[in-house]
């Protein structure tokens, strides 16, 4: 397609899916978490969904009440009916697009009202979720929704329960490292929980505790080696160098300009860390730490334009990453890594945060990450790529879906626990944004 076929499909979808929004909105209230078939586990095939039935065992109540309305993950296509931590900034910047603040707002008062409850929020709104949260970028959403509304009362609401989780969740125990820098780790590990775990509320955990672990990042991938909690993650610790700046922003915002140099001295020193820890100067590249044996692992990958992204990256540092964006770039976007990786992980012979897979939160990212240091042209590139494989495939299925082939221009992706599913959330979110940095927003050439 050309760029005038592009725009003229983008416009028409853009108003669909500004139509979808009411319909994906779903609660779990009272009657939504007594309901046997939403507190089943969720099966993408239903060769799983029918062994889900024999297990009677599995069907206990799992769904976690909110008090907000919210879109869940999946949205009105009915897959990941739950609201889940990472998905919800992502959506929330298309809901931003189509002025739904009500919606951010529900979305933003459900994520405080975990950190109150559970100390965190959670990986989803589940009871086998209750051990770990998720990437942190819900501050971001406190933001966003300031700009529009400017309602500092709810940044005084806000402020001390975000300081609650990063202070007592993103700086516990179970994520310190000797670095300095944060790991991820699930709360029923058994070297760190110790107790009784129907005594607190802890649904067993169904994955072994490298993968749990990893879900508090990405499920899965072969970047961490198989162990995320030997490893000082970019994605997490450039999350946190980013919810650092906003609790510093937040503080100026209501006038405690101290406590707000105090964030900015947080945010700072761990940027320099990863700096120091991840930065390859010889690749031009940002690399995982795994910190228990003091080396970078070898796999490229996305995690890396985080960096950037947090503003973490000097300018040099980016000028050379973006240089290697020529390992990544596909005709229709960007891949997870730039090849693919052995599987670290038995279970698997095939991960979904690998390569040829291209997902929309990292096509978002890397993409702001290169506005955020000026290179317009190729985040314009980029953004007219995936979009266009969006395009194309909605146009033949009348679907969005969960990721892309960018290698193929389909959804013609290896198997990891499920085939590819309909996806609104973050897919609607890449399909909005990125389609208004194209032809709504003028961005300097």
């Amino acid at each position: 397609m050309n760029l005038n076929e592009i725009e003229s499909q983008w416009r028409s979808l853009d108003q669909e899916i500004r139509d979808w929004w009411d319909a994906d909105v779903t609660q779990a209230r009272e009657a939504e978490i007594r309901d046997p078939d939403l507190n089943r586990i969720w099966y993408a095939d239903e060769e799983h969904r029918e062994q889900e039935r024999q297990e009677s065992e599995e069907n206990e109540a799992t769904l976690l009440y909110l008090p907000f309305p919210y879109t869940a993950a999946g949205g009105s296509e009915g897959n990941f009916p739950e609201m889940y931590c990472w998905d919800t900034y992502f959506t929330n910047l298309a809901l931003a697009a189509h002025d739904r603040y009500d919606i951010i707002q529900n979305h933003i008062l459900n994520q405080l009202f975990m950190i109150e409850r559970y100390g965190m929020v959670l990986n989803g709104n589940r009871s086998y979720y209750l051990g770990r949260s998720q990437t942190p970028v819900h501050p971001l959403s406190v933001k966003l929704y300031f700009e529009h509304t400017q309602d500092r009362d709810f940044l005084v609401r806000a402020f001390p329960v975000l300081k609650k989780e990063y202070m007592g969740y993103w700086l516990a125990a179970h994520h310190q490292t000797p670095t300095g820098l944060a790991t991820n780790r699930d709360l029923t590990d058994p070297d760190i929980f110790k107790g009784d775990s129907a005594q607190f509320g802890l649904s067993q955990n169904r994955l072994r505790q490298e993968l749990a672990a990893e879900a508090e990042s990405l499920d899965f991938t072969a970047i961490y080696d198989g162990d995320i909690r030997k490893c000082n993650p970019l994605m997490t610790n450039c999350a946190l160098v980013r919810y650092a700046k906003t609790l510093s922003w937040i503080a100026r915002e209501i006038g405690w300009q101290k406590e707000g140099k105090k964030w900015d001295e947080e945010a700072e020193k761990r940027a320099e860390r990863i700096r120091e820890y991840c930065w390859r100067e010889e690749k031009g590249f940002f690399f995982e730490f795994q910190y228990e044996e003091k080396t970078q692992l070898p796999y490229w990958s996305l995690a890396a334009y985080w960096a950037m992204w947090a503003g973490v990256a000097t300018a040099k540092q980016a000028e050379k990453m973006v240089q290697n964006l020529s390992r990544f770039e596909q005709p229709y976007g960007l891949p997870q890594t730039d090849r693919v990786y052995p599987s670290p992980h038995p279970e698997f012979k095939a991960l979904q945060w690998d390569y040829p897979n291209g997902w929309p939160p990292s096509q978002i990212v890397v993409i702001d990450s290169l506005e955020r240091y000026g290179y317009y042209k190729e985040a314009n590139r980029l953004a007219c790529k995936y979009l266009e494989v969006q395009l194309n495939v909605y146009e033949q299925t009348g679907k969005l879906w969960e990721k892309y082939n960018v290698v193929e221009g389909n959804i013609n992706l290896p198997r990891e626990r499920y085939s590819v599913v309909p996806l609104h959330g973050w897919s609607s979110a890449s399909v909005v944004y990125l389609g208004r940095k194209l032809f709504e927003y003028a961005s300097p050439e």
